[in-house]
This record gives structure tokens, C-alpha cells and sequence, in this order.
């Protein structure tokens, strides 16, 4: 047996530092053995984009395995190359989960909980262009000194037979006029430091592999885990912490360019963000099989992608009450 890493710990029982598998064998788990469970209940993740649909959490399936230094986790596999007490490092190459928020079907929802696929087809209202009043878009004094016009309506006027003013739309950009954002595969470095039995902080730096978006993103996260019982037989965890993305990532999946339209008034640039979150998660063993789980992430975009043409809310949130079934 050997002691739960990280990255499971999030949907089992999560470790505590310092695990002992001869006193708490609940903190830890059988090599070279693969771990299948799945959750069963209600939930909703939203999704920032405009007209973006929300998505139901119904079922969740999770698969895992772990040798001495190879791992196996849904998504992501790795290897851990230091493994101390109070720390390990590791490799890992995991799927980038950005793609989810824009593909039609609904693959996302097994590769990312808390951000699942929506339906993108109808159309986003983009900013309008402005155009120039009658004279040229100047107003000239009696002395023929040129000023600026003192307001600029982003609508035409159209006037019919009947000279009845009649206001209409430019025309603006849809789902359907935007490139297709393909699904990347990031690899670097996860890290655990393991402050005590209750806290612990988590840093993964990772870079685009496949040259899709060609950048990195990273974040820092800290835990804290209240354990219930002697022996455990519930937990409730607290997380916060940060993501950052760079220009990069912002941009190839949040900003516009040439290849979504020729319309430059449309174009926009993402620069890089920090996107803070925090979280709550709370597990109750039931039976040998059964736990009761509870968990809520909530996370705010940062401003660069928040003010992306294409986004309608600043922030993601995912809530999911139900069983988890261990077979």
C-alpha cells in the first residue's frame, strides 16, 4: 500500500500528510490496482460563454491507477520522480480542458466536472461599429473651426417613403463564424508540499505539447481538511487558490482574430489573467461502498478574458450533491 497522492484525494477520501498505512489505512491505497468509481446525483456547472448552455452534473465517472511511481488519473497520467514525507514532485501530461466550454457534444463532461460542453449556435452581440455623422463625422463653428461631434449612434437610420425613421443592426459575429478551438495536451510539473495533517499546498506549471495554443498556465492552491471520527469516517475539505494563464491560452481560445473573421472591428487580444477560486467539499463514508459527497467550486476570470467579446459572465461555478459509488 502506499500513501493517496494528490490528485485522487479529491474525489475519495483526500490524504493527510504523513499517512501511516499500518494506522490509517483510509489515507491510503493498493498498488498496481485500478480504482473505478462513480457519482450519482445533481448538479450544474455553468458555462461563461455567451449563449452558452449550463450544463447538468448526472453522472460522473472516475477511474484511476497507481503503481510505486506511475499513475493513472481520469485524464491525466504521470510519474512521480520524488516522493518524501512531507513532499513529492511529479510529471504529468493531462488533456487541457479549455475546449470543453466551445465543443457541441459532451465529452467534456467526463474530462472536467466543473467545466462541461455546451451547445454554441446562437448568435453573440459584439460590439457595434461606429459610424461617422453626415458631414464626415466633424461639426464646423461660424469661423469654420472643426470640432469633434459630441456623441456618435452605433445604429443606421433609415428613412422609407413615409420618412419614418427606422433604426437597424450592423451585423454581428455568431458561434457559427468562429474558428473551431482544437483540444490541447499540457505536461509539467505537480508538486505537494505537505505542511501538516490539515494543510497542504499544491503547485502545477504546465506547457502546451501538441503546439495548439503554444503556451503554459500554472496555479497555486491550498487546502485545509477537517476530518470527522476515529476512525475517519467523514471529511470536509476548504480549497483556495489561483490560476494563471498567459497571452497565449487567453488568446487562442478567448480572443478573435483573422481566422474567426476579416472584420478587425471584431478582433480582440487576450492578455494574461489570474483567476483566483475557492472551494468546499465534503465526504461521508456510508457504507463499505457508498459515501455521501457534497462539493462547490466558484471561480472569477480574470479581466483580459472576462472582457473577451465572446464571454457573458466573469466567472464559472459548479455545485454537485449525490453518492459516490466505489466498486
Amino acid at each position: 500500500m502506499k500513501r493517496l497522492p494528490g490528485m485522487i484525494g479529491s474525489v475519495l477520501f483526500s490524504n493527510l500528510a504523513f499517512a501511516n498505512c499500518d494506522t490509517q489505512p483510509e489515507n491510503c491505497i493498493e498498488v498496481s490496482q485500478w480504482q473505478i468509481s462513480v457519482a450519482v446525483g445533481a448538479g450544474i456547472a455553468t458555462n461563461p460563454l455567451k449563449d452558452g448552455e449550463h450544463s447538468p452534473l448526472i453522472v460522473l465517472p472516475y477511474v484511476s491507477y497507481y503503481a510505486d511511481r506511475f499513475f493513472l488519473d481520469n485524464t491525466a497520467i504521470g510519474y512521480t520522480f520524488i516522493d518524501q514525507q512531507s513532499f513529492d514532485i511529479s510529471w504529468i501530461a493531462e488533456l487541457n480542458s479549455e475546449q470543453a466550454f466551445f465543443t457541441r457534444s459532451r465529452p467534456g463532461t467526463l474530462l472536467r466536472s466543473n467545466t462541461l460542453s455546451p451547445d454554441i449556435s446562437e448568435r453573440v452581440e459584439l460590439p457595434q461599429t461606429r459610424l461617422p455623422s453626415d458631414n464626415g463625422g466633424t461639426n464646423t463653428d461660424n469661423e469654420g473651426n472643426i470640432s469633434q461631434p459630441q456623441e456618435v449612434n452605433s445604429y443606421v437610420q433609415v428613412i422609407d417613403s413615409d420618412h419614418t425613421p427606422e433604426q437597424i443592426k450592423l451585423p454581428s459575429l455568431t458561434f457559427e463564424d468562429l474558428a473551431k478551438r482544437k483540444w490541447a495536451i499540457d505536461s509539467g510539473i505537480l508538486a505537494h508540499w505537505y505542511v501538516s495533517e490539515q494543510h497542504k499546498l499544491t503547485i502545477r506549471l504546465l506547457h502546451d505539447i501538441r503546439g495548439i495554443y503554444k503556451g503554459f498556465h500554472g496555479s497555486l492552491g491550498y487546502s485545509y481538511k477537517l476530518p470527522f471520527g476515529h476512525p475517519k469516517y467523514a471529511q470536509l475539505q476548504f480549497k483556495l487558490g489561483i490560476d494563471y494563464k498567459d497571452s497565449k491560452l487567453g488568446s487562442y481560445y478567448y480572443g478573435i482574430t483573422d481566422r474567426d473573421t476579416e472584420l478587425t472591428h471584431f478582433h480582440y487580444n487576450v492578455g494574461s489573467t489570474v483567476n483566483p477560486y475557492v472551494g468546499i467539499a465534503y465526504n461521508h463514508k456510508l457504507t463499505e461502498n457508498w459515501q455521501f459527497k457534497f462539493t462547490a467550486k466558484h471561480q472569477w476570470l480574470g479581466s483580459s478574458i472576462a472582457n473577451s467579446p465572446i464571454i457573458e459572465e466573469g466567472y464559472t461555478t459548479s455545485v454537485f450533491i449525490g453518492g459516490l459509488y466505489a466498486f
